[in-house]
């Protein structure tokens, strides 16, 4: 590991010299920046992938695209940026990168041009893209592969899509892309069907411990393994994560990582509390559940955090078979339920308290199961359970009249929208009709398609010219319009090859830079609806499906 100070910062002079007194507090690094993997062996439970890829690396065998996609901290950018310098690397070994030689150093140093990091979140429209295009055709400088890295290419405009698909279906051969992604599903087919796919695994906990353990002892920093635990559940899967809330509890301990330091950092909930919640639900003691859950709201935790743990003690109770097992297994659904309903609602509490009021309301299976042999002790428990029953009603009456409330309003309020946005049929009409003729206002005929098709023929686009012969181009102030009233060209014209071309020549030869739209246009009664060119393809038994 590099020493994050560097020493460069040993200078003479007095201000270097300040600046190198403060370096510890100034270039202190994240730990998850820090503890980065630099191997494919460093890369925690994506055995599966990292196998492939470094076997891709020995036998030089190496795809012009891939795709990582999986939950986030699971080690796509690691894994990418890995792969970068394997691939490139002076001297791998058994497909890693030998982090030493003068190629992999200026990688891990952000030296090296050819290999390039963009966050597609902000660097998303086709001006992007099109640069990318424009750099593949040019040589690299230093070494073997120019790699592009494309973090959450989900986020990709379809305009930046459609510029990015021609590159990636013909790249040149010394070109790399990878795409990493949190949400594959985004991405158009086109793009997908061109890239090699890897899905990244959520880690489990005890691979996030086994991480956490090395960090720490490489930190020296003394710890508990039940606080290391406790982390790895929080994060949920991401290495990324657990690291974070690492590096927050770090600065709050005081000799030890204890589970309290992290308790104390996320805003835990006190364990007694949810035991006292746990053992008045199985209670059936709306009162005592009550209270526990104001005294958590009055702290001002957080009420999602309180139905995890609730949802943890239920299974710890279900897996170790401590009480009645179906009801067990219904509370833990109800309460997998209720984290999605507290996420959407605007009043949290509210339904929090009436749901956990729901699952201690089962009093009245209890009272038909009470031996009448013994009447003293039953008329207490008969007693005390019409008590919370009243009290239970009385809480279900008030949630009633407050959800009363609110649908009343609600529906007040969309009534008025209703009323003010509703207007005759006739002057709605008129409206539309204004509008129509506004638009078609602003939809001027494109009066250059003769010299436009001369460049679609220049560019060795048959069909593409055939298609367009008998079309007319409109421009609007958002798009470019290509009318056709014959189905031969309309299924032409809306070819991807063919709305790239018709874009491309746009935007060199009229500086038009617009998404291009294609309409087919029903014939009129009696016209016929079959080009010449059509024609002599049917007479002659030629399919244009195999022209180029």
């Amino acid at each position: 590991m590099s020493d994050p100070e560097g020493s460069s910062n040993k200078q003479t002079s007095l201000c270097v010299w300040c600046l190198f007194i403060w370096g510890d507090r100034m270039g202190y690094i994240a730990l998850y920046r820090k503890y980065r993997p630099l191997t494919f062996d460093n890369i925690l439970g994506q055995e599966s992938v990292t196998k492939i890829l470094k076997n891709q690396v020995k036998t030089g065998k190496i795809s012009h695209a891939y795709l990582f996609s999986g939950t986030r901290g699971t080690g796509k950018t690691s894994a990418a940026k890995v792969f970068a310098r394997a691939i490139n690397c002076l001297n791998p070994k058994d497909g890693e990168p030998c982090n030493e030689c003068e190629v992999c150093k200026g990688i891990l140093e952000g030296n090296t041009s050819d290999v390039v990091e963009m966050d597609a979140a902000s660097n998303n429209s086709v001006e992007n893209i099109r640069q990318i295009r424009q750099e593949v055709v040019y040589a690299t400088v230093d070494v073997k592969y120019r790699v592009y890295i494309i973090d959450e290419v989900h986020m990709l405009t379809t305009s930046a899509f459609n510029a990015l698909l021609k590159t990636l279906e013909e790249p040149p051969e010394n070109v790399v892309f990878i795409l990493a992604t949190t949400e594959q599903h985004k991405i158009p087919v086109t793009i997908l069907s061109r890239c090699l796919r890897f899905e990244f695994n959520r880690l489990s906990t005890e691979n996030i411990v086994e991480r956490l353990k090395y960090v720490l002892e490489n930190e020296k920093i003394a710890y508990e393994d039940e606080a290391l635990e406790y982390v790895a559940k929080l994060a949920d899967g991401a290495m990324r994560d657990a690291l974070s809330i690492l590096d927050r509890c770090i600065s709050e301990m005081s000799e030890k990582l204890t589970y309290n330091d992290i308790q104390k950092v996320v805003g835990a909930i006190d364990k007694q509390i949810v035991k006292n919640i746990v053992e008045a639900i199985l209670a059936y003691d709306v009162i005592k559940a009550n209270e526990n859950i104001d005294i958590v709201i009055k702290k001002g935790k957080d009420l999602r955090q309180l139905v995890y743990e609730l949802n943890e003690e239920f299974l710890s109770l279900l897996i170790n078979s401590k009480g009645d097992s179906k009801k067990i297994t219904n509370i833990i659904d109800r309460l997998s339920k209720l984290d999605s309903d507290l996420k959407q609602s605007a009043r949290p509490s509210i339904i929090l308290k009436s749901s956990i009021i729901e699952l201690c309301n089962n009093v009245t299976s209890q009272v038909t199961s009470i031996d009448n042999s013994d009447n003293s002790s039953n008329a207490d428990l008969l007693n005390t359970i019409n008590i919370l029953s009243n009290k239970v009603a009385s809480l279900e009456s008030e949630i009633a009249s407050l959800k009363s409330n609110l649908n009343d309003k609600s529906n007040i309020s969309i009534a008025r929208a209703v009323n003010k946005n509703r207007a005759p049929k006739k002057e709605q009409k008129e409206e539309n009709n204004k509008k129509d003729e506004e638009k078609e206002l602003v939809m001027t005929e494109f009066t250059e398609l003769e010299e436009f098709n001369k460049s679609v023929a220049e560019h060795g686009k048959l069909k593409l010219f055939s298609a367009l012969a008998g079309s007319t181009i409109y421009l609007t102030d958002d798009y470019v319009l290509v009318i056709t009233n014959n189905s031969f060209a309309y299924n032409i014209l809306k070819m991807d090859d063919s709305i790239e071309t018709i874009s491309d020549i746009m935007l060199n030869n009229y500086s038009i830079d617009k998404d291009i739209r294609i309409e087919l246009k029903e014939a009129d009664e009696g016209e016929e609806n079959t080009s010449s060119i059509e024609k002599v393809f049917k007479q002659n038994n030629i399919n244009y499906t195999d022209l180029d």
